[in-house]
């Protein structure tokens, strides 16, 4: 297949593409509706994570902060309620 095959097929495709969406405008909304939510749900997560993870701290020296951890140490569970017996 020659390049002006190839565009020839590729524009037939297209104009029946528009033909089909046409007969159906509903799905065209429900799938138009649904990448937009997508791209934006991706995109807000993405500046989130951004923000939070991947962008230095805005202190003077941050490869010098160290992470602490919280950790508790329950012998008969956290949540158990303690009686005297």
């Amino acid at each position: 297949m020659d390049i002006i095959g190839g565009m020839d097929t590729a524009a037939r495709d297209f104009k029946y593409a528009v033909r089909t969406l046409r007969r159906s405008p509903g799905f065209v909304a429900v799938a138009a509706l649904t990448l937009a939510l997508g791209i934006g749900a991706n995109t807000a997560i993405f500046s989130l994570l951004d923000q939070i993870l991947l962008r230095l701290l805005p202190v003077q020296n941050p490869h010098q902060l160290v992470p602490s951890r919280r950790t508790t140490r329950c012998s008969r569970g956290c949540f158990a309620a303690s009686r005297s017996t």
